[in-house]
């Protein structure tokens, strides 16, 4: 599936959570988005971190997508624990970025463009805010020239956390200006942040909250965020939490907001982050809605 954006062509690329049970049942997911006319997958932080642990899977992975008449386009970084960029503590920091080094390299050698990349998904206790940021500029220092040198665009996710919110991502996009650094626009957690202030248990009271942060509530995230968003994250949720549902199927204003994401002038790729294990989504309406938002397959 493409789409036309600013007369470039787009690729449309489908994440699954890879939770199965075998490589035949991954065989078997592949085969069934390619039946219903899907022609991209996600390289996930699931496959990566199996990738990792498997190396036979490094090659095993590359015959079954082509099998499947498929390829992968756009990437996912692991996240969580000592994975993530903001890791300030000096004992883990030399894995965090070997581990960061390796997803990169992978990302490269599966002929991947695009990887997202959270700032940190945890505050770690004895250090302050201040800290962790200069802990992330301290991995980018370090980190950015085997992106460049590899060519793959690390993009700064927006979310719901502290550390994570669009000012965040916009702040160490405009500290370091790389061709190798943009921004991966996620349509649920901004939808989280325009429209949960009156939800009494939206996520974002607890998330920022159990830190003493005041939420910073937004009118506008994809507005903020077009001149430097490369890929993103599609998937709708009713602003109360991180529901990875399908189009429609929650309170994002789709009408509104796919004619203003295809005006970003760096868009290399758009993606659906609906979840089909997590939000029990059959794959054909999946394929079927994501053709009907972005022109057809």
């Amino acid at each position: 599936m493409k789409t036309n954006a600013a007369k470039r062509t787009v690729p449309v690329t489908f994440l699954y959570d890879w939770d199965v049970p075998s490589d035949r049942d991954r065989q078997t997911v592949m085969y069934e988005f390619a039946a219903n006319g899907a022609k991209h997958l996600v390289l996930s932080d699931t496959l990566i971190k199996k990738i990792g642990g498997t190396p036979n899977l490094y090659r095993q992975l590359r015959s079954e997508v082509a099998a499947a008449g498929l390829d992968f386009v756009d990437a996912h970084a692991p996240y969580r624990g000592d994975c993530d960029p903001n890791c300030p503590d000096p004992a883990v920091r030399p894995c965090m970025l070997a581990r960061l080094r390796l997803t990169l390299q992978i990302v490269h050698d599966f002929g991947v463009k695009t990887c997202c990349v959270h700032i940190g998904n945890i505050f770690y206790e004895g250090y302050t805010a201040e800290q962790m940021r200069d802990a992330v500029c301290r991995t980018l220092d370090a980190i950015l020239p085997l992106a460049e040198e590899l060519d793959v665009t690390m993009c700064l996710e927006n979310i719901f956390r502290p550390l994570n919110a669009v000012g965040d991502v916009l702040y160490f996009l405009e500290k370091y200006p790389s061709k190798c650094l943009g921004a991966c626009f996620d349509s649920g957690h901004a939808n989280i942040l325009q429209n949960g202030k009156s939800i009494p248990n939206c996520v974002a009271h607890k998330s920022f909250g159990d830190y003493g942060f005041p939420v910073p509530w937004e009118t506008d995230v994809l507005g903020r965020m077009l001149p430097y968003i490369v890929n993103c994250h599609l998937h709708d949720n009713d602003a109360s939490a991180d529901q990875h549902l399908l189009p429609g199927k929650g309170t994002v204003d789709w009408k509104a907001l796919v004619p203003k994401l295809l005006s970003a002038p760096h868009l290399a790729c758009i993606q659906s982050e609906v979840l089909p294990l997590r939000a029990q989504q059959p794959i054909r309406p999946l394929c079927e809605k994501f053709a009907e938002l972005f022109g057809g397959i």
